[in-house]
């Protein structure tokens, strides 16, 4: 029996102390979580466990702070750490070339003698820019 200070999930009571994360086992009461296949999760388990990593920083693409983020081919980036190899500009909402894993936005890819052929598709959920290059001499 639940006298007082339960947890409500998926309209279900729990006793404070039972509502854990699936994975540490710490408490979830009056803490931020999140679900996979309706189990909890403290944000820090499900961000090491299921989140994509930044290319970048390595870091986890979680929901906080919000959830878009661009993909190219494998691999994901923060909309913060989308930026040129080179000159450090933000590549967000741009086209942008690639130099073996380095992105590089055109005009440092003009530099390197690079042509580019662009297609930005974009959802609300993130951003995908793909762009295809070829080197000239």
């Amino acid at each position: 029996v639940i006298n007082q200070g339960g947890v409500t999930y998926k309209n279900q009571p729990w006793h404070r102390e039972c509502f854990t994360c699936t994975n540490c086992k710490n408490s979830l009461a009056s803490q931020r979580f999140t679900s996979r296949n309706d189990q909890p999760y403290c944000v820090d388990c499900f961000a090491r466990l299921f989140a994509k990593k930044c290319f970048a920083c390595s870091k986890p693409i979680t929901g906080v702070g919000g959830t878009r983020y661009i993909s190219f081919e494998d691999r994901h980036w923060h909309n913060d750490c989308f930026v040129c190899q080179r000159c450090r500009t933000s590549l967000v909402g741009r086209g942008f070339l690639t130099e073996g894993p380095d992105i590089l936005c055109p005009d440092c890819g003009k530099r390197e003698h690079y042509h580019e052929r662009e297609n930005n598709d974009y959802t609300t959920d993130h951003r995908t820019v793909i762009s295809y290059h070829h080197r000239t001499n």
